[in-house]
């Protein structure tokens, strides 16, 4: 039988060590949530000055450096991976492909926007514009301000004749980027089709 002294040097090292890892998994998890935090302050400092870029010019870095927050918003090496699989698969093509990994991406983490609106892209390519549709408002939910959402937005509606939604999609996408030129010119090209007078 273990003696007492034993005993206790034995449990006072499991505690010790106990300790150790709650402070290991704590501090692990806070520094992720400082670098989800860090990421999102991030994004939104970018899309205020997207909304002060006076030409394409100024806003195009902008719109990269925007892009590359949304895909790297991953919480971990798996998530990374899906990802880049997912961006492969679309690249070659492979659609069907693409579509289930992000699928699989969306149930790992709910909340990667990018994933989301990556689906909701190749919902519409694969001409499931109901499915792309859901996948596009759930983007706006987790980011209000996601320029390509909305832009893909006006794209659903114009497929599924709403061309008075289509506009408010633009509208909402020129209030966010005012200097993309496509948004605008299709806003003028919608009111010019619904009888809204431009002046």
């Amino acid at each position: 039988m273990l003696s007492t002294f034993t005993c206790y040097k034995d449990l006072e090292s499991y505690f010790y060590f106990m300790k150790r890892s709650i402070v290991i998994v704590f501090g692990s998890f806070w520094l992720m949530i400082a670098s989800i935090l860090n990421a999102s302050s991030t994004t939104q400092t970018l899309l205020d000055q997207l909304k002060r870029a006076q030409s394409m010019d100024e806003a195009g870095p902008i719109v990269d450096k925007l892009w590359k927050e949304w895909t790297s918003a991953h919480k971990n090496s798996d998530e990374e991976a899906l990802m880049s699989e997912g961006l492969v698969a679309m690249s070659e093509g492979n659609l069907d492909r693409a579509e289930n990994i992000f699928t699989k991406l969306i149930e790992l983490n709910p909340s990667f926007t990018e994933a989301w609106n990556k689906r909701a892209t190749l919902r519409f390519m694969l001409w499931d514009f109901e499915g792309s549709l859901l996948d596009v408002e759930k983007v706006l939910t987790l980011e209000p301000r996601h320029f390509g959402a909305l832009s893909g937005l006006g794209m659903i509606h114009l497929r599924l004749g709403d061309p008075e939604r289509a506009l408010k999609a633009y509208e909402d996408l020129v209030n966010i980027f005012p200097s993309n030129a496509d948004a605008v010119q299709k806003i003028i090209t919608l009111k010019n089709y619904l009888g809204i007078n431009t002046l």
